[in-house]
């Protein structure tokens, strides 16, 4: 199966040795299942749950098996094409352990979260709220669609290597009136994935609360994710003084569909992100450098 691991991939994982994992295996704390040969085999789906359930943490990268590469070599209507659309039936059926094992397969394909991020969590959620317009979904149906996702992305999460204490700090949230919270969500696992430490502050914060947040955490890098601004007009106002009051030599990412071509010119920021792939590029550049914020019109 494609999102099967070996024993010995887990215990590099988890900094263990081979033969706890098989302890634990054959005990029936992790999932397991057997090869024809009677090899042991662990689904992912099944290492998140032991993740979970015993509060562990991934300490080095998850190497999935090499011959869990398929996606490069099929034709146009790929697997993904309908791994993605089985992806938007779960999340608008509300069936969260098809949900997940979908999500599970298509990292171990990939081994990228922010990948994952775009091409099937953005992409869909973006769906399930165009059909809540339309009106074919129920509101609880896009609630329910967002809860299985939040859930997932947590633990997806799992999966991710905790950064050293050393390592760079980005943190950032929404601005006033944005209540999208899975955006936010996403840029944290998206910084953590690319060997940043990241606090999500959460939704709906006025801009002065993160300026205060940054004072007290002094970050490397500070986020805001606008999905929706209440007010663009106030918000480019109130923006230019948190700008201003931020410490210095902060750095400022900025993303999100209310930035739109009009309003991005207005603003001052390091960089500007479209999707996640661009972000975790960003962050793995400037990993190490701390640029200072340019205005976007240079």
């Amino acid at each position: 199966m494609e999102d099967q691991l070996t024993t010995r991939q887990v215990a590099a994982a988890l900094s263990v040795s081979e033969s706890s994992v098989k302890r634990w295996c054959d005990s029936g704390d992790i999932p397991t299942e057997r090869t024809v040969g009677g090899h042991r085999r662990i689904p992912l789906a099944g290492l998140l749950e032991f993740l979970e359930r015993t509060n562990r943490r991934v300490v080095s990268p998850l190497i999935p098996p090499v011959e869990a590469k398929p996606t490069r070599q099929v034709p146009p209507k790929s697997r993904q094409d309908v791994s993605t659309e089985r992806f938007l039936e779960a999340l608008v059926g509300g069936d969260e352990d098809a949900a997940r094992r979908i999500l599970t397969i298509a990292y171990a394909q990939q081994e990228s979260f922010a990948w994952l991020a775009d091409e099937y969590i953005a992409k869909s959620m973006v769906q399930v709220g165009d059909l809540w317009d339309c009106g074919s979904l129920n509101i609880y149906q896009e609630r329910h669609g967002c809860e299985i996702c939040s859930r997932l992305i947590y633990e997806m999460g799992r999966l991710l290597p905790d950064p050293p204490l050393n390592a760079p700090l980005a943190l950032g949230g929404t601005p006033t009136g944005d209540l999208y919270s899975l955006p936010s969500q996403i840029v944290q696992m998206v910084f953590k994935e690319s060997g940043w430490r990241a606090l999500n502050l959460g939704t709906n914060l006025p801009l002065p609360s993160i300026v205060a947040a940054a004072e007290q955490h002094k970050p490397k890098m500070v986020w805001l994710s606008c999905s929706y601004l209440r007010d663009p007009e106030q918000f480019v106002e109130q923006y230019s003084g948190f700008i201003a009051e931020l410490p210095d030599e902060t750095m400022v990412v900025i993303g999100g569909r209310a930035l739109n071509d009009s309003l991005r010119p207005r603003l001052k920021y390091t960089g500007h992100c479209d999707n996640m792939q661009q972000l975790a590029a960003f962050a793995a550049a400037l990993h190490g450098k701390r640029p200072s914020i340019e205005s976007s019109e240079n």
